[in-house]
């Protein structure tokens, strides 16, 4: 839960040097936010009693790691102040409504009695915390403003940075932002992009794949993976996947291996990395590239090298519901070759070095400067997000163990340190799992379905020759998997509410 912290309530606890409030509504799952336009309010207040300067880190100090809503110019000439009140105090209001808090935690709630918003005082939180959790009814398969709390104002300053700057295309932030990845995934260089679509078309095109050519990877997962392949001219060869893993089955690669073949798409699904030293044993073997697809496991590991610097080309989607995603679409290509890092800056610039002038065609592929910053702002937070999705994980264990629905369902194994849980995905084992899915949903309980139908079987496809029972594996995982709630932002007492609905159903 969220709630707006009057400048009442953080005067208190700052002059009776109880600073319990404001460490509780530094929790992740109870944040406090403080408007921007009352801290000048509590900078004067706290002037009364101290000089300017110690007052300003006095203020500074007891609010740290509060995060600050700022209204927009036309936010506050918008808002008119009441007959009730102050206009602090309705700018107070719009900020409540503006950033869907929960309500306002003040030292006098009468005076908003006459508003839509909740106000109360702060030796009611606890109680309010409580009727909460008690009162869930409703948990989303995703709540990314939940999030916020963490890293807004790093956002925002970021964000600010580049509106003020006038630099939106490419230049200094995409750059740092390019070098913190590289670093992050172990790869020597790394390239930023439009799209995770975009990253597998530009190392398609980069490793010079075109007609004629074939290229091996899943038939279980999105389809931008076999969809890149196919818009470069090439023929997608798919493969079936492991059970346990959902990844494609590294055993079952070599039989499709023909002279056509020049590189091996792997797809480290749902978070969890492709048994990569078989591979990549093969690729040598038999002289192919590997174009990861990464989209869904950044941070994620094998034999603690991280997904995206093993193969040739590491390629990472930041859509917004990734573990790290911006506030649209981007991407990112990593690669271990400097030859290719080169190319691809030149072909996501349709083919153009120096300008105005191409010796190869290439596309607009290039990610734009507000995102990078935005991403940015995020990464410094996305191992702790990791944590807490690996953390719940290891709860859905224990609460179907604790509710004997382990014989019921096949939970997600971590087979290969480390999963970061992009999704988690559980097999429904009596061949109920669209009944499941509707009941969870009618109960407004989070959940969805990745991929209901393999690749092999989708009817773009049709002319590539393959046709039902040849994959499978992909073929029942299609039939009974579905993806509960797992993202950093989903509480203990949510989960509980999920794993509840299912043992309903059950019953």
């Amino acid at each position: 839960m969220q709630f707006l912290l009057h400048h009442n309530v953080i005067i208190q606890a700052i002059t009776s040097s109880d600073h319990d409030i404001l460490k509780r509504c530094r929790q992740t799952h109870s944040a406090g936010w403080v408007l921007s336009n009352a801290l000048a309010t509590i900078h004067s207040h706290l002037s009364m009693t101290m000089d300017s300067t110690a007052a300003y880190t006095v203020m500074r100090k007891a609010l740290e790691g509060i995060p600050v809503a700022s209204l927009t110019g036309t936010d506050m000439i918008g808002t008119p102040p009441s007959s009730r009140l102050d206009y602090l105090d309705s700018l107070a209001l719009r900020t409540v409504d503006l950033f869907k808090l929960d309500g306002i935690i003040t030292l006098k709630p009468e005076a908003f009695s006459e508003s839509r918003a909740n106000a109360f005082p702060p030796y009611e939180l606890d109680r309010i915390l409580r009727k909460g959790d008690e009162s869930i009814n409703k948990v989303p398969l995703l709540n990314i403003p939940a999030t916020y709390p963490q890293m807004w104002n790093d956002v925002e300053h970021e964000m600010f940075k580049v509106v003020r700057s006038g630099h939106f295309i490419l230049g200094p932030k995409v750059e740092e932002l390019e070098e913190q990845i590289a670093a992050y995934t172990q790869a020597p260089y790394a390239v930023g992009v439009s799209s995770g679509t975009d990253a597998l078309l530009l190392a398609l095109m980069a490793a010079g794949i075109g007609p004629g050519d074939e290229v091996i990877t899943s038939t279980y997962t999105f389809f931008a993976s076999a969809g890149s392949i196919v818009r470069t001219g090439a023929k997608p060869v798919f493969v079936d996947i492991d059970p346990f893993t959902f990844n494609m089955d590294v055993g079952r690669i070599e039989a499709a291996i023909t002279p056509r073949t020049k590189a091996i798409m792997p797809v480290h699904l749902y978070g969890q990395c492709v048994e990569m030293p078989p591979l990549l044993e093969l690729t040598k073997k038999h002289n192919l590239l590997v174009i990861e697809d990464a989209a869904q496991a950044i941070g994620s590991e094998y034999l603690e090298r991280r997904a995206g610097g093993m193969g040739d080309f590491g390629c990472f989607s930041f859509f917004p519901t990734k573990n790290l995603g911006g506030f649209g679409d981007a991407g990112m290509v990593t690669t271990r070759s400097k030859e290719f890092y080169e190319k691809m800056k030149v072909l996501r610039v349709h083919g153009m070095e120096p300008k105005y002038y191409h010796k190869m065609v290439g596309g607009n592929f290039r990610i734009d400067a507000l995102q990078a910053a935005i991403i940015l702002a995020k990464l410094i937070h996305l191992e702790s997000w990791i944590d807490d999705r690996r953390n719940n994980a290891q709860r859905y264990l224990r609460l179907f163990q604790k509710h004997s629905l382990t014989e019921k369902f096949a939970l997600p194994m971590e087979i290969f340190p480390r999963h970061v849980f992009n999704q988690y995905v559980v097999r429904v084992l009596n061949g109920t799992r669209d009944k499941l899915r509707e009941h969870l949903q009618s109960h407004n309980a989070g959940c969805e379905v990745y991929y209901p139908i393999p690749l092999h079987l989708q009817e773009c496809f049709k002319d590539l020759g393959y046709k039902k029972g040849d994959f499978p594996e992909a073929e029942k995982a299609a039939e009974e998997t579905l993806a509960l709630p797992v993202a950093n932002e989903v509480t203990p007492r949510q989960q509980e509410y999920v794993v509840e609905r299912i043992r309903e159903f059950i019953s």
